[in-house]
């Protein structure tokens, strides 16, 4: 198949991006071109922005938040969404409203260097690699949010078993040691409870033959909503605790808080996704990932993942070969566009 070029093919649609993101892109922008040939007359503006650049720079991204700052709040069609089990009925749908902030930290270590016949006594990659240790050893203190004490009880129901337990006695107790263990020991819930930081590239040395003159790491980190990007790097220099080991940081990383949970959001999704499915559990969730909404954050918008996108576990092949949508995926989307545009805009 090519990869750009949809492709229909046993009830489903193939092409590249067309999950992560044109799905919901094209939802919104049939909803609000069948919005205006309805002749609807929204009590508010209804603007509809779209940028090219979300897995990369968002330059874009940036630009648009700087230019409508001044907006009530944003809906993100990059976010949120409905899970189906592998039975093919609904189990929840989940209402993004904050996002880990991505930051990426540079470890350096410098020496004079010289020839390896002669060690001098330090060597910039062991340095390095103490400082590695440290940091791979280290746990940040265990953080709560609004999301996720109402999301993690919703959770634990869903998934049951001892993880279920887990994530239950967090949400009612975060400084409990052995639910923040199994969640810590869960990749699927680790970064649900607090800042992560994980060694991702190693550089060092020049020549086989020739003392390390420079050896640097990248720490990249998925901070807590609401944690400054400067209080982790001081952390990590903490952690560290070698002079010898510089900690900088990328200077295109910021912050950006949780949104609050607004209730008309809350209705107007609740009532949307009722439609489809009548008493599906509606999870306040935050992403371990960066979508636009995070930008959108940090000019003080407060943004919701609200996609129409139901799907299996199975069927998500987003960034993948077989990337793929439901074609009966379509029309319940548009449905709930139309719903939550409807409400969102009274």
């Amino acid at each position: 198949r090519d990869p750009f070029v949809p492709v229909e093919e046993e009830g489903y649609i193939f092409g590249r991006g067309s999950e992560d993101n044109k799905f919901d892109v094209s939802m919104m922008v049939a909803t609000m071109a069948q919005l205006k040939k309805d002749g609807f007359k929204p009590k508010r503006s209804i603007i509809l922005l779209l940028s090219g650049d979300e897995e990369t720079s968002m330059m874009t991204t940036r630009a648009l938040a700087a230019k409508y700052k001044g907006a009530e709040f944003a809906l993100n069609g990059d976010g949120g969404g409905g899970t189906i089990g592998e039975d093919g009925k609904p189990k929840y749908y989940g209402l993004q409203a904050g996002e880990k902030t991505y930051a990426d930290f540079t470890l350096e270590v410098t020496n004079p260097g010289g020839h390896s016949s002669r060690p001098s006594g330090t060597n910039a990659i062991v340095q390095l690699s103490n400082a590695l240790a440290k940091v791979g050893a280290y746990r940040f203190t265990p953080q709560q949010n609004e999301l996720t004490k109402i999301g993690m009880p919703i959770v634990a129901d869903q998934v049951g078993g001892d993880i279920g337990a887990a994530l239950k006695a967090f949400a009612a107790n975060p400084t409990d040691a052995k639910a923040i263990a199994a969640i810590r020991a869960d990749p699927e819930y680790v970064g649900q409870i607090g800042t992560t930081c994980v060694p991702t590239l190693v550089k060092g040395g020049h020549a086989e033959n020739a003392l390390p003159q420079r050896a640097t790491a990248n720490i990249n980190c998925r901070i807590f909503p609401g944690v400054p990007v400067e209080t982790v790097r001081a952390e990590l220099e903490k952690v560290i605790a070698d002079p010898a080991v510089k900690v900088n940081t990328d200077p295109d990383a910021s912050a950006s808080d949780a949104s609050p949970l607004r209730p008309d959001v809350v209705a107007a999704v609740t009532k949307a996704v009722h439609a489809r499915a009548p008493g599906l559990p509606i999870i306040p969730s935050m992403s371990a990932g960066a979508t636009d909404s995070y930008h959108f954050r940090i000019q003080g918008v407060p943004s919701y993942g609200v996609a129409g996108l139901f799907s299996k576990a199975s069927d998500s092949y987003a960034h993948g070969l077989n990337e793929r949508v439901p074609v009966d995926a379509i029309a319940p989307a548009l449905a709930h566009w139309d719903s939550l545009l409807r409400d969102l805009s009274k």
